[in-house]
């Protein structure tokens, strides 16, 4: 149960759409997104340990996971 109502908007003409890291599904992104472009589905792959690239299955370090790939070239939001 939230305590109180989420009052984020928007800035008009920002790109507030994108899909999601993991699962590719359209999601709008807020200002102060803490989901790290990640879906509330997906959201637990952000979790400290370690998460297989999309593309060839190497294992990306949770600190790394921003810069993308380094076997595959893989970069989030691709």
């Amino acid at each position: 149960m939230l305590a109180s109502t989420d009052a984020r908007s928007p800035v008009i003409g920002e790109d507030r759409f994108q899909r999601c890291l993991f699962c590719a599904k359209w999601i709008v992104v807020l200002p102060s997104d803490h989901r790290g472009g990640a879906c509330f589905d997906c959201l637990s792959l952000l979790g400290p340990e370690p998460m297989p690239c999309p593309e060839c299955g190497e294992e990306i370090e949770a600190t790394y996971r921003a810069a993308g790939c380094a076997r595959c070239g893989w970069f989030p939001g691709q």
